[in-house]
Protein backbone atom coordinates (compact mmCIF):
# COMPACT_ATOMS: atom_id res chain seq x y z
CA UNK A 1 0.00 0.00 0.00
CA UNK A 2 1.04 3.75 -1.09
CA UNK A 3 0.89 6.57 1.04
CA UNK A 4 1.65 10.08 0.24
CA UNK A 5 3.69 12.12 1.64
CA UNK A 6 1.64 15.11 1.21
CA UNK A 7 0.61 16.68 4.44
CA UNK A 8 -3.02 16.23 4.80
CA UNK A 9 -6.12 18.83 5.34
CA UNK A 10 -7.25 17.27 8.47
CA UNK A 11 -5.97 13.93 10.55
CA UNK A 12 -8.38 11.47 9.55
CA UNK A 13 -10.40 9.50 11.48
CA UNK A 14 -9.42 6.12 13.15
CA UNK A 15 -12.12 4.13 11.17
CA UNK A 16 -10.50 5.54 8.07
CA UNK A 17 -7.14 4.06 8.86
CA UNK A 18 -8.91 1.01 10.19
CA UNK A 19 -10.30 0.23 6.72
CA UNK A 20 -7.11 0.98 5.15
CA UNK A 21 -5.43 -1.20 7.78
CA UNK A 22 -7.75 -4.13 6.15
CA UNK A 23 -6.87 -3.75 2.91
CA UNK A 24 -3.53 -3.35 3.88
CA UNK A 25 -3.87 -6.59 5.32
CA UNK A 26 -5.46 -7.87 2.09
CA UNK A 27 -2.66 -6.43 -0.52
CA UNK A 28 0.20 -7.15 1.64
CA UNK A 29 1.28 -5.17 5.07
CA UNK A 30 4.42 -3.50 3.56
CA UNK A 31 3.37 0.18 3.21
CA UNK A 32 5.32 3.15 1.53
CA UNK A 33 5.40 6.10 2.18
CA UNK A 34 6.26 8.89 -0.82
CA UNK A 35 7.28 12.46 -0.48
CA UNK A 36 8.07 13.38 -4.18
CA UNK A 37 11.15 11.01 -5.46
CA UNK A 38 11.47 10.15 -1.82
CA UNK A 39 9.77 6.88 -0.68
CA UNK A 40 10.55 4.77 2.80
CA UNK A 41 8.86 1.63 3.16
CA UNK A 42 7.74 -0.31 6.93
CA UNK A 43 6.32 -3.85 6.90
CA UNK A 44 3.50 -3.64 9.46
CA UNK A 45 2.41 -6.60 12.16
CA UNK A 46 -0.02 -4.34 13.48
CA UNK A 47 -2.83 -1.83 12.87
CA UNK A 48 -0.88 0.37 15.55
CA UNK A 49 2.38 0.00 13.57
CA UNK A 50 0.15 0.58 10.36
CA UNK A 51 -0.71 3.60 11.80
CA UNK A 52 2.62 5.26 12.83
CA UNK A 53 3.33 4.15 9.18
CA UNK A 54 0.72 5.59 7.49
CA UNK A 55 1.20 9.28 8.92
CA UNK A 56 4.88 9.53 9.15
CA UNK A 57 4.62 13.20 7.59
CA UNK A 58 1.64 14.38 10.19
CA UNK A 59 2.60 13.13 13.82
CA UNK A 60 5.19 14.61 14.34
CA UNK A 61 6.20 17.40 11.70
CA UNK A 62 8.80 19.01 14.35
CA UNK A 63 10.85 15.97 14.48
CA UNK A 64 11.16 15.36 10.84
CA UNK A 65 11.66 19.24 10.13
CA UNK A 66 14.57 18.97 12.87
CA UNK A 67 16.35 16.00 11.31
CA UNK A 68 16.12 17.75 7.72
CA UNK A 69 17.90 20.66 9.66
CA UNK A 70 20.61 18.88 11.73
CA UNK A 71 21.55 16.01 9.83
CA UNK A 72 24.37 16.29 7.28
CA UNK A 73 26.17 13.15 5.69
CA UNK A 74 28.79 11.33 7.93
CA UNK A 75 26.45 12.34 11.08
CA UNK A 76 26.07 10.26 13.85
CA UNK A 77 22.39 10.00 15.05
CA UNK A 78 21.56 8.42 17.98
CA UNK A 79 17.74 6.98 18.06
CA UNK A 80 16.73 6.49 21.54
CA UNK A 81 13.42 5.17 21.83
CA UNK A 82 13.56 4.14 18.44
CA UNK A 83 9.98 1.81 18.67
CA UNK A 84 9.12 0.18 15.04
CA UNK A 85 12.12 3.10 13.28
CA UNK A 86 10.23 5.47 11.49
CA UNK A 87 12.53 8.17 12.89
CA UNK A 88 15.64 5.81 12.49
CA UNK A 89 14.78 5.02 8.42
CA UNK A 90 14.55 8.76 7.63
CA UNK A 91 17.70 9.96 9.61
CA UNK A 92 19.50 7.23 7.62
CA UNK A 93 18.98 9.02 3.93
CA UNK A 94 19.95 11.84 5.90
CA UNK A 95 23.50 10.78 6.89
CA UNK A 96 24.84 9.29 3.78
CA UNK A 97 27.08 6.13 3.25
CA UNK A 98 29.50 7.45 5.57
CA UNK A 99 27.21 8.19 8.90
CA UNK A 100 25.83 6.30 11.38
CA UNK A 101 21.93 5.82 12.74
CA UNK A 102 22.07 3.76 16.12
CA UNK A 103 18.74 2.99 17.04
CA UNK A 104 17.87 2.10 20.73
CA UNK A 105 14.95 0.14 21.32
CA UNK A 106 13.98 -2.35 24.22
CA UNK A 107 10.57 -3.69 23.55
CA UNK A 108 11.35 -7.15 21.47
CA UNK A 109 8.23 -6.89 19.22
CA UNK A 110 9.15 -3.34 18.36
CA UNK A 111 13.09 -4.44 17.24
CA UNK A 112 11.95 -7.08 15.47
CA UNK A 113 9.75 -4.39 13.10
CA UNK A 114 12.97 -2.13 13.82
CA UNK A 115 15.40 -4.60 12.07
CA UNK A 116 13.27 -5.21 9.05
CA UNK A 117 12.49 -1.33 8.14
CA UNK A 118 16.21 -0.64 8.42
CA UNK A 119 16.62 -3.63 6.20
CA UNK A 120 14.05 -2.72 3.51
CA UNK A 121 14.94 0.40 3.01
CA UNK A 122 18.74 -0.62 2.20
CA UNK A 123 20.14 0.99 5.52
CA UNK A 124 21.52 -2.59 7.06
CA UNK A 125 25.23 -0.81 6.51
CA UNK A 126 24.81 2.30 7.90
CA UNK A 127 22.11 1.04 10.96
CA UNK A 128 22.89 -0.41 14.27
CA UNK A 129 20.42 -1.68 16.62
CA UNK A 130 20.83 -1.85 20.31
CA UNK A 131 18.24 -3.87 21.53
CA UNK A 132 18.98 -3.20 25.18
CA UNK A 133 17.80 0.03 27.29
CA UNK A 134 19.44 2.95 28.03
CA UNK A 135 19.76 4.70 31.48
CA UNK A 136 21.68 5.76 34.48
CA UNK A 137 23.61 2.45 35.52
CA UNK A 138 24.51 -0.27 33.72
CA UNK A 139 22.89 -3.69 35.00
CA UNK A 140 20.05 -6.33 34.49
CA UNK A 141 16.20 -4.65 35.23
CA UNK A 142 12.61 -5.92 34.87
CA UNK A 143 11.14 -4.35 31.39
CA UNK A 144 7.61 -4.15 32.24
CA UNK A 145 6.03 -4.45 29.04
CA UNK A 146 2.47 -2.64 28.64
CA UNK A 147 1.28 -4.12 25.64
CA UNK A 148 2.98 -7.10 23.28
CA UNK A 149 1.85 -5.30 20.10
CA UNK A 150 4.63 -3.77 17.52
CA UNK A 151 4.72 -0.05 17.41
CA UNK A 152 3.44 -0.24 20.99
CA UNK A 153 4.70 2.25 23.80
CA UNK A 154 4.90 3.60 27.22
CA UNK A 155 6.10 0.06 28.41
CA UNK A 156 8.99 0.48 31.56
CA UNK A 157 12.38 -0.45 32.29
CA UNK A 158 12.17 -0.66 36.20
CA UNK A 159 8.73 0.28 37.08
CA UNK A 160 5.14 0.01 36.41
CA UNK A 161 4.09 3.55 36.41
CA UNK A 162 3.80 5.20 32.16
CA UNK A 163 5.20 7.91 31.04
CA UNK A 164 1.61 10.04 31.94
CA UNK A 165 2.19 8.50 35.56
CA UNK A 166 -0.52 5.96 35.12
CA UNK A 167 0.00 2.58 36.65
CA UNK A 168 -0.09 -0.45 34.67
CA UNK A 169 0.01 -4.43 35.20
CA UNK A 170 2.81 -5.43 32.71
CA UNK A 171 1.29 -7.95 30.26
CA UNK A 172 4.22 -9.62 30.04
CA UNK A 173 7.97 -9.33 31.84
CA UNK A 174 11.61 -9.56 30.41
CA UNK A 175 14.80 -9.21 32.35
CA UNK A 176 16.47 -6.60 30.17
CA UNK A 177 20.45 -6.00 29.74
CA UNK A 178 20.23 -1.42 30.49
CA UNK A 179 23.18 0.57 29.99
CA UNK A 180 24.73 4.05 30.12
CA UNK A 181 25.67 6.24 27.17
CA UNK A 182 28.27 7.13 28.37
CA UNK A 183 29.55 3.42 28.95
CA UNK A 184 28.60 2.73 25.27
CA UNK A 185 30.44 5.41 24.07
CA UNK A 186 33.52 4.71 26.35
CA UNK A 187 34.01 1.29 25.52
CA UNK A 188 33.56 1.78 21.63
CA UNK A 189 30.59 -0.05 21.22
CA UNK A 190 28.87 2.73 19.72
CA UNK A 191 30.55 6.35 18.07
CA UNK A 192 30.17 9.49 19.44
CA UNK A 193 26.59 11.41 18.51
CA UNK A 194 26.95 14.31 16.64
CA UNK A 195 22.56 14.61 17.29
CA UNK A 196 20.22 12.84 19.38
CA UNK A 197 16.92 12.45 19.81
CA UNK A 198 15.32 10.87 23.01
CA UNK A 199 11.50 9.50 23.60
CA UNK A 200 11.15 7.17 26.04
CA UNK A 201 7.93 7.63 27.49
CA UNK A 202 9.13 9.65 31.26
CA UNK A 203 12.28 8.19 31.50
CA UNK A 204 14.20 11.00 29.58
CA UNK A 205 16.05 11.74 33.00
CA UNK A 206 17.77 8.81 33.96
CA UNK A 207 19.35 8.66 29.98
CA UNK A 208 20.15 12.20 30.20
CA UNK A 209 22.22 11.46 33.79
CA UNK A 210 23.60 8.63 31.77
CA UNK A 211 25.50 10.49 29.15
CA UNK A 212 26.87 13.27 31.09
CA UNK A 213 30.35 12.64 29.94
CA UNK A 214 29.36 12.61 26.04
CA UNK A 215 27.39 15.76 26.62
CA UNK A 216 30.20 17.47 28.12
CA UNK A 217 33.16 15.87 26.31
CA UNK A 218 35.46 17.93 24.03
CA UNK A 219 33.13 16.96 21.02
CA UNK A 220 29.61 17.00 22.20
CA UNK A 221 26.42 16.50 19.95
CA UNK A 222 25.52 19.83 18.58
CA UNK A 223 21.41 19.29 18.81
CA UNK A 224 19.54 16.89 21.33
CA UNK A 225 15.58 16.26 20.73
CA UNK A 226 14.19 15.27 23.80
CA UNK A 227 10.38 14.41 24.90
CA UNK A 228 9.72 16.69 27.26
CA UNK A 229 6.82 16.47 30.37
CA UNK A 230 5.64 19.82 31.96
CA UNK A 231 6.76 17.54 35.95
CA UNK A 232 10.37 17.69 34.69
CA UNK A 233 10.64 20.65 32.45
CA UNK A 234 12.58 23.32 34.45
CA UNK A 235 14.62 20.09 35.83
CA UNK A 236 15.50 19.09 32.14
CA UNK A 237 16.75 22.91 31.11
CA UNK A 238 18.91 22.99 34.32
CA UNK A 239 20.63 19.96 32.73
CA UNK A 240 21.02 20.92 29.66
CA UNK A 241 22.18 24.32 30.53
CA UNK A 242 24.40 22.95 33.05
CA UNK A 243 26.26 20.66 29.83
CA UNK A 244 26.85 24.40 28.24
CA UNK A 245 23.39 23.63 25.75
CA UNK A 246 20.24 26.22 25.16
CA UNK A 247 16.65 25.78 24.35
CA UNK A 248 16.21 26.64 20.68
CA UNK A 249 13.16 25.57 19.57
CA UNK A 250 9.67 22.99 21.06
CA UNK A 251 7.53 21.94 18.73
CA UNK A 252 3.78 19.79 19.13
CA UNK A 253 3.02 16.38 17.98
CA UNK A 254 -0.63 16.46 16.17
CA UNK A 255 -2.28 14.91 19.20
CA UNK A 256 -0.59 17.47 21.10
CA UNK A 257 -1.54 20.19 18.91
CA UNK A 258 -5.06 19.48 18.66
CA UNK A 259 -4.95 19.27 22.55
CA UNK A 260 -4.10 22.85 22.74
CA UNK A 261 -6.70 23.93 19.63
CA UNK A 262 -9.26 22.25 22.14
CA UNK A 263 -8.38 24.81 24.73
CA UNK A 264 -5.64 22.85 26.75
CA UNK A 265 -2.46 25.25 28.13
CA UNK A 266 0.60 24.57 25.18
CA UNK A 267 2.65 24.29 28.54
CA UNK A 268 0.71 21.35 30.24
CA UNK A 269 1.34 19.32 27.11
CA UNK A 270 3.74 16.84 26.42
CA UNK A 271 6.58 18.30 23.66
CA UNK A 272 9.77 18.23 22.10
CA UNK A 273 12.32 20.13 23.19
CA UNK A 274 15.53 21.22 20.98
CA UNK A 275 18.75 21.75 22.81
CA UNK A 276 21.47 22.69 20.20
CA UNK A 277 24.89 24.06 21.61
CA UNK A 278 25.27 27.79 23.65
CA UNK A 279 27.36 30.17 22.06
Amino acid sequence: MIVSGKRAPSYLASRLYRLRFALAQRLGMRVEVREGDTSYRFDCRSYTEFKRAATLFQKEEGTIAWLRATLRPGDTFCDIGANIGLYSVVAGGLVGETGQVQAFEPHAANVLSLMQNIQINGLTERAKVISAALGDSNGFFDFNIREAVSGSSMSQLGRTVDGNDRAFVPVLRECKAAFTLDHLVAEGIVRTPDAIKIDVDGNELLILAGMAQVLGSDRPPRSVQIEVNHRYEAELDTIMRGHGYRLEDRHHTFIGKRKIAKGADPMSVAHNAVYGRAA
